[in-house]
C-alpha cells in the first residue's frame, strides 16, 4: 500500500512539476518581445472573423465582408491610442506631483572632480560664479542643504547633447529634472527642456564636439 501511495505521489509530483515549466515558459514566451499583445490581437480578431465569414457565406459580398475588419481596425487603433495617453497623462501626473529635492547622482567626488575639470579646461563652465563645492552640491546633495548654482557657457545644442550625458549616467533623470531645479543657468538664463530640445534640433553639435563629450564620458568607467 505505500509503494502505490508513494508511486501516486511520485506521478503527481512529476505533473506538478511540468506543469510549472509549462506556466515558465508560457510566461518567458509572453513577455518576449511583443508576443503578448500579437496573442491579445489574435483571439480579439476571432469574433471579427466568424461574423465576417458569416457574411460572406450569407450575402457572397466581398466589400460587406471586408467591413468587420474595418471595425476591427478602427477600435484597435482606438484601445491603443487612449492607452497611450492614460499612460502619458499618469507619468505627466506623477512627474507634476513628486516634489524634485535633489539631482542625488551617485557618484563620489572623484568622479565629479574630474567632470568639473573637464568643463573648466573646456570654459564650458563659468568657474567665476560656479565652483567645485558649487557643482559638488547641485549634483549630489539636497536642494534645503545649499544655495549653489550652476552657470554654464555653451551653446544651447551643446549643452543638451551634455546633460544627455548627464542624465544617462542615473536612471530616472531627464532634462525636465534639470529644469525644475531652477539653479543650472547657462550665458545667465535659467535653462528649460524646450529651449535645449529647440537648440538642438535647429543646430546639432558637430561631429568632433560629440566625440570628444563621449570619449570623456567613456573615460569615467575607468574610475
Amino acid at each position: 500500500m505505500d509503494k502505490i501511495l508513494d508511486r501516486l505521489v511520485n506521478l503527481l509530483y512529476g505533473l506538478s512539476g511540468r506543469k510549472d515549466n509549462i506556466n515558465n515558459g508560457m510566461d518567458a514566451f509572453l513577455k518576449k518581445g511583443n508576443n503578448d499583445r500579437i496573442i491579445a490581437v489574435c483571439l480579439f480578431s476571432i469574433p471579427f472573423l466568424i461574423i465576417s465569414v458569416f457574411i460572406y457565406n450569407t450575402s457572397n459580398n466581398l466589400f460587406w465582408t471586408g467591413i468587420p475588419f474595418v471595425v476591427m481596425i478602427v477600435l484597435l487603433f482606438a484601445l491603443t491610442l487612449s492607452s497611450r495617453l492614460n499612460e502619458r497623462l499618469q507619468n505627466n501626473s506623477s512627474t507634476n506631483n513628486s516634489k524634485l529635492t535633489g539631482i542625488h547622482l551617485d557618484f563620489n567626488q572623484i568622479v565629479l572632480t574630474k567632470i568639473y575639470n573637464y568643463l573648466s579646461r573646456y570654459d564650458y563652465l563659468d568657474i567665476d560664479r560656479t565652483s567645485p563645492d558649487d557643482f559638488y552640491n547641485l549634483m549630489l546633495l539636497d536642494f534645503d542643504k545649499h544655495s549653489s548654482r550652476i552657470y554654464f557657457t555653451m551653446n544651447l545644442a551643446e549643452l543638451k547633447y551634455l546633460l544627455d550625458k548627464i542624465k544617462g549616467l542615473k536612471k530616472g533623470l531627464s532634462l525636465t529634472t534639470f529644469e525644475k531645479s531652477k539653479r543650472i543657468y547657462n550665458k545667465n538664463k535659467l535653462i528649460t527642456q524646450r529651449s535645449l530640445t529647440s537648440a538642438y534640433s535647429d543646430s546639432r553639435p558637430d561631429r568632433e564636439f560629440e566625440d570628444h563629450i563621449d570619449s570623456f564620458y567613456d573615460s569615467l568607467t575607468d574610475i
